[in-house]
């Protein structure tokens, strides 16, 4: 008889694409997008990423995401509208967290944000923008993280 023992490190290397933490990002600035997928890929999540509000839509009905990043100024459907599509397809049991990062600054958008997920401006440096995702996911689904057993 063969005995097998299999050993995981939690992480990147660890979880397999099916169980990493899904998020959509959306923004028309391909630098920006490019620099989000970036970070996030690397800290081990599994990143979809949209050019427009309309396509947000789409890719969150398709994906359906852990968490969406949300520009609000977009071409075809702005932010706005996205979030209000997205969050209206989604099970009412299920939250989904919503960040907005934008260039925008406004009293109402520190409100939104911290009503549906957070919000941030642009520019956005690496680590607030990690800290700021792995405290919206529940600790199970966070890269790193052990699971449940």
């Amino acid at each position: 008889m063969l005995r097998f023992r299999l050993m995981v490190k939690t992480g990147t290397a660890g979880k397999s694409p099916m169980h990493q933490p899904r998020i959509l990002v959306a923004d028309d600035s391909r630098t920006i997008r490019a620099l989000v997928r970036r970070t996030l890929a690397a800290a081990g999540y599994d990143v979809t990423l949209a050019c427009t509000g309309k396509e947000a839509v789409e890719l969150a009905r398709r994906d359906q995401p852990h968490l969406v990043i949300l520009d609000i100024q977009m071409p075809e459907m702005d932010g706005y509208a996205a979030c209000d599509k997205i969050l209206a397809m989604q099970d009412r049991c299920r939250d989904l967290p919503i960040i907005f990062l934008t260039k925008e600054t406004a009293k109402h958008l520190a409100a939104l944000g911290s009503e549906l997920g957070a919000y941030l401006q642009k520019p956005i440096g690496d680590e607030t923008l990690l800290t700021t995702v792995r405290s919206l996911l529940p600790a199970n689904s966070v890269p790193g993280c052990e699971e449940a057993l």
